[in-house]
């Protein structure tokens, strides 16, 4: 499913979302529910205007399996940036956190990022 607020495509799949036992607590149904609720967070706030204003480097880490802030939403924020500042690097199998799912290939990705010349 998704929603648009202020022309941003926000997708949820409340639904379909998997409990991980021992995983990031953004994996789990509860905390979707709390943010995208009536009145919630997901639909107050529209930060894409300004994205435009960015002009140093930037970095995103999408997490494919990312329930509160999916990679197709990502992507729009990756296109709403300075095509020569911004890298959009995407992780499979990982959630709204990326670091906690993907430690060694973040990091790396991270790593490569901060040393690139300039």
């Amino acid at each position: 499913m998704h929603v648009s607020v202020n022309g941003v495509r926000l997708y949820f799949n409340v639904e379909g979302t998997k409990l991980v036992p021992d995983g990031p607590m953004m994996r789990e149904k509860p905390v979707l529910l709390w943010f995208t609720r009536p009145n919630g967070e997901s639909h107050s706030f529209n930060l894409v205007p300004d994205l435009r204003r960015i002009c140093c480097p930037t970095l995103i880490l999408g997490g494919e399996d990312d329930p509160m802030h999916p990679i197709e939403s990502q992507a729009d924020i990756a296109a709403a940036l300075p095509p020569h500042l911004v890298q959009f690097e995407r992780f499979a199998d990982c959630g709204h956190a990326v670091m906690p799912d993907a430690p060694e290939s973040a990091t790396a990705v991270i790593r490569d990022f901060i040393n690139r010349p300039k």
